[in-house]
């Protein structure tokens, strides 16, 4: 059994502001905590491991019985387990009796405790007809408890051995583990007695059902009894817990058994069977001797920093059948300590058991540390509300916390079930105030063999990682080895009962244990888990699930032809993507809702006659009517389920799902659609954040930002469409991941678009200029009027007008220019650039950029410039003080966002216009990039028409001449006749390319019918600057490939398609540096006062330019990467093509965070096949050539790539602390 899930949980940003302390400061704070709870706290004094008792137990070595007697006569009069005091209330009207907690425990002693033990182990040894022999099985169900503990030790006491069966399993899931192990006594709690009697009716070999935590004074508990022995009458006796012990202690006292051999089965603790029938691990005597022998020191290194010893007090919640509790009761035991038990199971309670037990070690798993995270802001809540400011208020509840809802002697935390995020664990451990320990180890391990990605020697003996091809992991891997994990250990069990088959798969022909986690070697006994071999999920509560098993079985639905099951570690339950032949289907193919419920109900149906578990059940399906085939790559060539592809396909929606069910948001959601525009804006904009990205009520605050709260543009994407359900209103994505956007906003522009007279003024829609679910574009949809008031368009001078015309004004060279896009990439290089040509002409840059106000925008643009301006700063901040204006607007707005006083003095005073501003996304579709992309230039359009011509520069992209044959346009063609229709589809970067085709023919529109001059840049790949060091563009493609092959050492033979040889062809790869690309377009569109010359004679004229790399010098990405390996980078080449993509796709999954999410990870769509090779040749860009010549932009000549640039761009990144 697996103590790690596939998957490290993704947790939200929340508002805390957590300190990272250094592991002296750490370590000085624990001590400090341990030495005043040695001089003031009398419990925590009393508990701590006693040297003559830590030395009897170590003499006991060999014997287990030996060890456990030293223990519990060694702390004979020590408090040893605890549980809530409780006292019984009669119900004045019905006089029923129940129980009710009462706030402190009731404790027994070692000697108690161990009396009990010899008290039923008497008791059993005579039960059962021919009297329970050592080495008998006895059966124990229920939730972790003393009376559990007392059960668990009477077997050792007898000799009999101890079978812990999972809790909460049906009978007919235990029926398996009951007949392979043939128990004669069954002990069940209260709350599993209805399966245990159903488990005796079905085991022969079940003598006598013992029934513990069953309080004779409960009217219920009274009740529940009598039923079962009802059921069982004639068949076995049902007893309680207590009538045995008493009934032991009036018998001769039986001597403990112990044959004092160390192979004796002791224990089994069973796996999941989520692979098949359930594997009992065998735990002998010298596996359960050491795990005491092992703890009878206590926690030697919990205070590093202190000399004094540091008692083992423990709230036990982990139930027995899993190795971590039983560990945990025995590190308690052997070292002196005390354990208290939580009173419920469903752990409604444990907050309140916590605070009273004050425990000083918490094994933590996701769920407890969601819950302290839900109090932490529920206190810092409840404190801001005082007056209290937010960072004291947040301060404040991290002591409350940690002293009041968990005691305040907490010295070691322990996270060993199921691993927690980076976000939590930091959490965590401020909270906690220590450091939190992340333990791997498994069922078969019996204990911790890595512990905060060390591996630990002892009990290692040694490992090694083993390549899984199938899942794409290699030894060979880089920068990294990746493997499953495979190791020899002293402390592994020796198999599995009475399954040899099993136990002969679990290791391999040399001994090691196969572990089937996937692990990467960082370094030496330095490892760090990667994933899952076997297709099994488990669940947030513990569950293994074998969805292979599931989907076999939901496959027999008639309603279900494919289906791929999906869970998470975080999730209590499963999802699942079922394909469905509509035809099939019952009443109308299209009734989405109608064809769900029908498959639920027939999975439903098909579970219970299995027997499954209600958990293995989807809880919901995603209906998909494509199929999974060998060609879309979700199916093998046996026609296998591709798990990695396939979680790769629906994840996102799967995750998604996920968010919506959670806490009935998603019921939420759909009173506000049934509201309509009634809804409250902002209600409705909170909800949808908390579906969308999966966040509490308590975390979604009106001032908070979607993407500070992580939101990205495919969550965006999701978030606006719900709102735009609701109240059938765009809202754009760029107004939703604005960085000045607050959700308090985006309910403002909600607002204000259902307002009354809003639709006085009808705004440009991609529905209202294509068409509502358009497939395709055409560039005659595109007609100034539908974008601009046709007053202006009537005001505006015409194409017929001649340039002396007394409308007509002709523009300076430079003047006053007008820049948007200065926070993006190239922008602020832009930005320096016109800023130094129009302080030379004494004139103006006025930069628009988004922000709550002039003074935040202004912030935001000079961070960005003095970035572009690093060689130069003090030039820059004497320069902008003079000659750079900042405000703070929207371009897709009406008016740019700007008063209507502003406007009116831009429209008067610009003589330039530079658009270089756009929502930059190759996955957003083109309906979600209009309004940023295409309306915001016609909205410039109009400002460059109003009151005087401006000359007109737009940054457009290669991509927007690209022809569907993989041809490109020529600068001198009319896009609007040359590429008249662009069709509408999920290829790479279709939305953004065809929003930039948009703008171009919106620009050809106004300069035919006002003659407004216009230069056109298309560019390809914008790379890094030449010079400044740190200068790169992170998101874009060409830096994610550096980083990723880099980072994994893998690059295939050629990124293009071989010739018939199986050689290279010659290739050329089409970016530019910024700084070069920059001073081109600076230089291009301020040529001349006369205008937009061509070389062919007209002023005032519409001009485009290729602006790409056009150098016929055989520079291609395969160069690139032949220049990495001379430089040292370790990389090897995959002659296979196929090979390289999926090593290399599985070597980028196993990237750290930081490295990750800025690699080529979420683009490897387009690299799904070699290309065909481009040459230089290719995008025609004469014109471009030849104006740079003219100009003298970057030397006259359009540089090439070389060597030193790729090593420059690798130092960038390494200097980023990303290679």
């Amino acid at each position: 059994m697996n103590e790690h899930p596939p998957e490290q949980r993704s947790e939200p940003q929340s508002e805390h502001r957590i300190e990272h302390r250094s592991a002296y400061e750490a370590s000085r704070a624990i001590a400090a905590r341990v030495d005043a709870l040695h001089a003031d706290d009398p419990q925590f004094a009393r508990a701590v491991p006693s040297p003559s008792v830590v030395e009897g137990i170590r003499r006991a070595d060999g014997s287990l019985i030996g060890t456990i007697s030293a223990a519990m006569s060694g702390y004979a009069d020590r408090p040893a387990l605890g549980r809530r005091a409780e006292r019984i209330v009669e119900d004045p009207a019905t006089g029923r009796r129940t129980a009710e907690l009462l706030p402190h425990f009731e404790t027994v002693t070692y000697a108690e405790l161990w009396q009990q033990v010899g008290s039923l182990a008497t008791a059993w040894a005579g039960c059962v007809p021919g009297g329970l022999r050592a080495g008998d099985f006895i059966g124990v169900l229920g939730f972790t408890s003393a009376d559990y503990a007392t059960i668990d030790l009477a077997c050792m006491y007898l000799g009999a051995v101890s079978v812990p069966l999972p809790t909460g399993w049906s009978a007919a899931r235990l029926a398996p583990i009951l007949t392979e192990t043939e128990p004669r006594i069954l002990a069940a709690d209260l709350a599993s007695l209805g399966a245990a009697v159903e488990a005796v009716l079905a085991t022969d070999s079940i003598q006598r059902l013992v029934v513990f935590d069953y309080d004779p004074r409960l009217d219920d508990h009274r009740e529940t009894l009598r039923t079962a022995v009802d059921k069982l009458s004639g068949r076995a006796p049902v007893v309680p817990l207590q009538e045995e012990l008493g009934r032991g202690r009036r018998l001769p006292v039986l001597e403990p058994r112990d044959d004092g051999d160390p192979d004796r089965l002791v224990g089994l603790i069973y796996t999941s069977g989520s692979t098949g029938a359930p594997k009992g691990a065998m735990y002998t005597a010298s596996v359960i001797t050491r795990m005491w022998q092992n703890s009878r020191t206590g926690m030697p290194n919990a205070a590093p920093g202190s000399d004094k010893p540091v008692p083992t007090i423990v709230l036990h919640y982990m139930p027995m059948s899993h190795v971590n509790g039983r560990a945990r009761l025995i590190s308690g035991l052997a070292s002196g300590g005390v354990g208290f038990y939580t009173a419920r199971s469903d752990m409604s309670t444990l907050f309140d058991d916590i605070g009273l037990a004050r425990p000083t070690v918490l094994s933590l798993v996701p769920r407890i540390c969601d819950m302290v995270h839900q109090r932490y802001l529920l206190e810092a809540d409840r404190l801001s509300r005082t007056g209290l400011a937010r960072a004291d208020a947040e301060t404040a509840a991290l002591t409350r916390v940690r002293d009041d809802m968990l005691g305040g002697r907490i010295v070691s935390a322990l996270c060993g079930s199921a691993p927690l995020s980076s976000q939590m664990h930091t959490f965590m451990a401020a909270v906690l105030g220590t450091k939190v320990v992340d333990c791997y180890g498994s069922t078969e391990t019996t204990r911790p063999v890595i512990v905060d990605q060390q591996v630990r020697r002892p009990p290692v003996i040694d490992y090694r990682l083993v390549d899984v091809p199938e899942l794409g992991y290699f030894a060979t891997d880089k920068p990294h080895p990746r493997g499953e994990l495979r190791l020899k250990s002293t402390g592994l069990v020796q198999g599995y009962y009475k399954q040899p088959e099993a136990t002969a798969r679990a290791f391999d022909e040399d001994g090691y244990y196969r572990t089937g986690d996937v692990v990467a070697e960082l370094a030496p006994d330095r490892l760090v888990y990667v994933d899952r071999i076997n297709n099994v999920v488990k669940l947030s509560q513990g569950e293994f699930v074998a969805v292979s098993k599931l989907e076999a079985l939901y496959a027999t639905s008639p309603y279900v032809s494919q289906i791929y099951v999906y869970g998470s570690s975080e999730q209590a339950f499963l999802l699942a993507v079922v394909v469905t032949d509509r035809e099939q289907q019952p009443g109308r193919p299209d009734d989405d809702a109608a064809i769900r419920a029908r498959i639920l109900d027939s999975m439903r149906e098909l579970a219970r006659d299995a027997g499954l578990d209600s958990y293995e059940i989807p809880y919901d399906v995603i209906l998909e009517p494509q199929p999974f085939t060998i060609e879309n790559g979700l199916l093998s060539g046996v026609g296998k389920l591709l798990r990695p592809a396939l979680k790769e396909r629906y994840g996102a929606q799967l995750e998604q799902r996920y968010a919506d069910i959670a806490d009935g948001r998603a019921g939420r959601i759909a009173a506000l659609r049934a509201a309509g525009r009634s809804a409250e804006p902002l209600d409705a904009v909170l909800a949808a954040v908390q579906i969308t990205l999966g966040y509490p009520a308590s975390m979604v605050v009106p001032e908070a930002a979607f993407t500070d709260l992580g939101g990205d543009s495919l969550s965006a994407l999701t978030f606006s469409t719900v709102l735009e359900q609701i109240f059938d209103t765009e809202v754009p994505v760029q107004t939703v991941l604005s960085p000045t956007s607050t959700l308090a906003g985006i309910a403002n522009h909600l607002s204000l678009s259902a307002a009354p007279g809003a639709a006085a003024i009808p705004r440009p829609t991609f529905a209202s200029v294509h068409g509502r679910g358009a497939t395709e574009v055409r560039a005659s949809d595109l007609t100034l009027d539908r974008f601009i008031d046709e007053q202006v368009l009537a005001r505006a001078p015409k194409a017929s007008e001649a340039p002396d015309a007394p409308n007509r004004t002709d523009p300076p060279a430079t003047g006053n220019v007008l820049l948007t896009g200065a926070t993006g990439y190239l922008g602020r290089f832009l930005a320096v650039e016109w800023l130094e040509r129009v302080a030379a002409a004494g004139a103006r840059l006025t930069v628009l950029a988004r922000g709550a106000d002039d003074a935040a925008a202004e912030q935001r643009v000079l961070q960005c410039l003095r970035g572009a301006a690093a060689d130069r700063t003090d030039w820059f901040d004497a320069v902008a003080a003079q000659h750079l204006e900042v405000l703070a607007a929207d371009v897709s707005a009406p008016k740019l966002g700007l008063d209507r006083t502003t406007w009116e003095r831009l429209a008067a005073e610009t003589d330039r216009i530079v658009h270089s501003a756009a929502l930059v996304n190759h996955v957003l579709p083109y309906s979600r990039l209009f309004e940023p992309n295409v309306v915001a230039t016609a909205e410039l359009i109009e400002l460059a028409l109003t009151h005087r011509m401006k000359k007109f520069a737009y940054v457009s992209t290669i991509a927007a001449a690209m022809m569907p044959d993989g041809t490109f346009l020529d600068e001198t063609a009319d896009v609007r006749t040359a590429s008249p229709v662009r069709q509408l589809n999920d290829s790479d970067a279709n939305g953004y390319s065809t929003s930039k085709w948009a703008g171009e023919v919106l620009l050809r529109e106004a300069h035919d019918r006002t003659g407004l001059p216009a230069a056109v840049f298309r560019p390809d790949m914008i790379l890094a600057h030449s010079r400044l060091p740190g200068q790169l563009n992170l998101p874009d493609r060409f830096t994610r490939l550096i980083l990723s092959v880099a980072a994994t050492g893998m690059a295939p033979r050629s990124f293009h398609r071989l010739d018939a040889n199986g050689n290279r062809r010659r290739a050329h790869y089409s970016g530019l540096p910024v700084d070069f690309t920059a001073e081109a377009i600076a230089s291009l569109s301020a040529r001349s006062q006369d205008g937009y010359g061509d070389g062919h004679g007209y002023t005032y004229g519409y001009v485009t330019y290729n602006s790409v790399n056009a150098n016929d010098d055989d520079v291609s990405l395969d160069e690139i990467v032949d220049w990495l390996i001379r430089a040292g980078h370790p990389i090897t080449r995959f002659d296979d093509y196929e090979q390289w993509r999926v090593r290399f796709e599985a070597a980028l999954r196993g990237l750290p965070d930081h490295q990750r999410r800025l690699s080529m990870l979420p683009l490897m769509r387009a690299y799904a096949r070699p290309t065909e090779p481009r040459t230089s040749s290719m995008v025609p860009a004469e014109r471009f050539i030849t104006a740079v010549a003219e100009s003298g932009a970057g030397g006259g000549s359009i540089p090439s790539l070389s060597a030193e640039f790729i090593d420059k761009c690798a130092a960038d990144l390494k200097a980023l602390g990303l290679l």
